[in-house]
């Protein structure tokens, strides 16, 4: 089956384009520094001193090998450029203005996915549907949100598009230069992050399709086949050399990574996962990610799937092959954070605008009617998630409180593995109050009960910034249950202390608010956790605070 060319498009759907190109900036560019430096994302943290530790060109090892060096060296260029231009050399080594640089980069590639989307939608479904999906995906929230981070996800998902397009490309019409496209191309998705070499999947399914078809001669396919290998292998050498001159640290993080994802090492940091069910909690929390779109995605993929697999739909056996085998792959994981998710929009909200244009074809009324419900939807949960970038981070406003109304001196108590309370403001530091990070995270036990009570005992402020430990914490009562009686007696005031102070940033749209606390974790805890202050009224005794304990 031959495909149609598609790649010129006339006036009225270049406008709708730039519309929706303008929607998506907006949604993404929009105050890109809305944690004022602090870095709340513990993966920009980690970039951003893999990036400040480099000297172009005396020092490109970046140390650091969850990740590609692509993107680490597109940061790190760009700020010595603008060091230059505004004449302000801190700014190759000052992790905030490394942050902003990453996620407006990240901002970028989120907004120009629309471009391919577009192509590809087109090309495999129509016009109308490669036009609906461009609309969705600007007022996509995960898009949005990851958009605000400077971490892999867009790029990625930029790439895997991309590629995906080129792969119907070469379909249609098989030759070297496009083969060394795609392969140069994948060189740059996988020196962003060695999972991208799953982006392989297209390609390869294209290409072998040309193999078994006998559209020209195998021989030849072959040579497609080893120049796309080659141009990538090319590409990541020049982007991530470290990975092969510092071999043995590549392997060891490539196999710490994967013990993580698979549940081998139980860090605590996945412990969230400890009661999730495979594949449905992606599902689930995909309506987070997508709004009630999220439905119609379901059953667009679904209907898809059936009908075109049944029709040996070539075309769309190439389209499919990367999201199907993705997240077969990926829904198996024990770690299913909704950034691993995020590649895999695009395609999910094309299949989604499908539906969607063969039921206006088919039920026209019917079909109008999901069709503005489903734009109304997204764009209300759109601007709802929004609004948490249009007020004061609540760490940052937890800070101000605190700066403003506990004297200095007095003893914080805060909880490890989370950011700490206060975070560093202009003029004001946290070094001004006597701070303690609780173990939360160790082992239950009578010494558990003892470490509460002495510190409880001493402090005059308990801080919590994230539902990240008491959200996960509560609900593992075998592994933890002096914990579990930790938190609950103390939201209920039974350890002497009063909650003072409760902050949150929940979505919310015409003063309604929309409640996230059973998303996944990630989805809140960077940009908008809820930060709770709790003062020490009673003043209760270690023994007190030990039989109260015990109970």
């Amino acid at each position: 089956m031959m495909l149609k060319r598609t790649h010129a498009i006339d006036t009225k759907t270049k406008l709708l384009l730039a519309g929706i190109l303008l929607i998506a900036a907006f949604f993404r560019f929009y105050n890109l520094n809305w944690d004022s430096g602090n870095l709340f994302h513990p993966d920009e943290r980690n970039i951003a001193n893999a990036v400040s530790s480099l000297t172009l060109f005396s020092q490109m090892d970046p140390k650091f090998y969850a990740y590609g060096g692509f993107l680490i060296y597109l940061y790190k260029f760009s700020a010595d450029i603008l060091a230059i231009l505004l004449n302000n050399p801190a700014i190759t080594h000052d992790w905030g203005w490394i942050n902003v640089i990453g996620r407006s980069y990240s901002a970028f590639f989120s907004t120009i996915t629309i471009f391919p989307l577009y192509f590809l939608g087109k090309k495999v479904f129509g016009h109308r549907a490669g036009l609906l999906a461009c609309l969705i995906y600007a007022l996509t929230v995960a898009s949005i949100q990851t958009a605000h981070f400077s971490t892999t996800e867009n790029l990625l998902t930029f790439i895997t598009i991309l590629i995906t397009y080129l792969s119907l490309l070469v379909f249609e019409k098989p030759s070297a230069k496009l083969s060394l496209i795609i392969g140069l191309t994948l060189g740059i998705g996988v020196a962003t992050k060695t999972t991208g070499v799953v982006f392989f999947l297209a390609p390869t399914v294209s290409l072998c399709m040309i193999f078994f078809s006998r559209m020209v001669p195998r021989l030849t396919t072959l040579s497609y086949l080893l120049l796309m290998g080659s141009g990538a292998f090319l590409i990541f050498s020049l982007f991530s050399p470290f990975t092969f001159l510092n071999w043995s640290k590549f392997l060891e993080s490539m196999h710490y990574e994967n013990g993580v994802v698979l549940g081998i090492n139980r860090v605590v940091y996945t412990l969230q996962f400890a009661h999730t069910t495979k594949y449905l909690f992606q599902i689930k929390n995909l309506f987070w990610q997508t709004g009630p779109f999220a439905g119609i995605i379901i059953a667009g993929t679904l209907l898809a799937i059936w009908h075109q697999i049944k029709k040996r739909n070539v075309i769309f056996i190439i389209f499919i092959s990367f999201p199907f085998v993705y997240f077969i792959y990926i829904g198996s994981w024990y770690a299913k954070f909704n950034r691993y998710m995020v590649p895999l929009l695009p395609f999910f909200i094309l299949l989604g605008s499908n539906i969607l244009i063969l039921l206006i074809q088919r039920y026209h009324r019917l079909g109008m009617t999901f069709l503005g419900l489903s734009i109304l939807s997204t764009l209300i949960w759109a601007i709802a998630f929004f609004s948490i970038y249009t007020n004061t981070q609540t760490r940052i406003a937890a800070s101000m409180w605190i700066y403003k109304n506990i004297p200095s001196g007095k003893f914080l108590l805060s909880e490890h593995w989370d950011e700490g309370l206060p975070v560093p403001l202009s003029g004001q530091s946290p070094s001004s109050y006597k701070l303690l990070p609780l173990a939360i995270y160790d082992q239950d036990g009578k010494e558990k009960i003892n470490y509460y009570a002495n510190y409880l005992s001493e402090a005059d402020y308990v801080t919590i910034n994230s539902r990240r430990l008491y959200g996960t914490l509560l609900e593992l009562p075998e592994k933890y249950p002096i914990t579990k009686r930790y938190y609950e007696y103390l939201f209920s005031g039974k350890l002497g202390y009063e909650k003072i102070v409760q902050l949150s940033s929940y979505p919310t749209f015409m003063g309604i608010t929309f409640n996230d606390d059973n998303s996944e974790e990630t989805f809140q805890v960077y940009d908008h956790p809820k930060a709770l202050i709790f003062k020490n009224t009673k003043r209760l005794s270690y023994p007190e605070l030990q039989t109260i304990l015990l109970k």
